[in-house]
């Protein structure tokens, strides 16, 4: 059984106060919104809906190209999910592997051996066998791969190699500021917001 100075304690009770302190401080988030305002001439406006004419135009032709880039993409679909079924399938072997291992360990009382814990036998420190927990605790394997989907290798593949955005709105921001709009931008804080002066 180990004791506590007035030392280790001095030592701790800055620290969980800092811990505290730092708690209770949320940074704060900020969301950033634009505003159009269109001009006010008759001429502006029509150049205006010249430029949402430019846009739809621009959005429709970029929507025809990605729903062909991804038809052209099919035919991949099913080797690919094909090749991560096999890599899924894999992993869950290494996996398994790894769990047996786990268990084995934890059932021997091998836990404080090397790969899992320490290089030696036990961490020198005196003396041990009066200590209740000799043997660090050591969680089971994680694994992080989810099954593949069908769907999700389709997505992977379309975000790969065909392009959703074409830029149609930052021409259509240029567009309506050269006819005369503004184009005004504000942040304003949304959550964890510092006391207004």
């Amino acid at each position: 059984m180990t004791s506590t100075t007035n030392s280790d304690i001095a030592f701790f009770f800055p620290a969980l106060v800092l811990l505290a302190a730092l708690a209770g401080c949320a940074t704060p988030q900020y969301q950033t919104t634009v505003r159009l305002i269109p001009p006010a001439d008759a001429q502006g406006r029509a150049c205006v809906a010249d430029c949402e004419t430019q846009k739809n135009a621009c959005q429709a032709d970029c929507q025809a190209r990605y729903q062909a880039c991804v038809k052209d993409i099919e035919p991949q679909v099913e080797a690919r999910y094909a090749e991560a079924l096999k890599q899924y399938e894999l992993e869950l072997k290494q996996y398994a592997a790894a769990l047996h291992r786990y268990e084995m360990d934890l059932h021997f009382g091998w836990m404080y051996s090397y790969p899992y814990g320490y290089p030696y036998s036990y961490p020198y420190r005196y003396p041990y066998w009066r200590d209740p927990w000799p043997v660090m605790y050591f969680p089971p394997p994680y694994r992080e791969s989810a099954m593949p989907t069908r769907e999700g290798v389709r997505a992977r593949l379309a975000a790969d190699n065909c392009q959703a955005d074409c830029g149609c709105l930052p021409a259509y921001d240029a567009c309506f500021v050269g006819c005369g709009g503004q184009r005004v931008s504000e942040t304003v804080c949304i959550k964890n917001c510092p006391p207004e002066k």
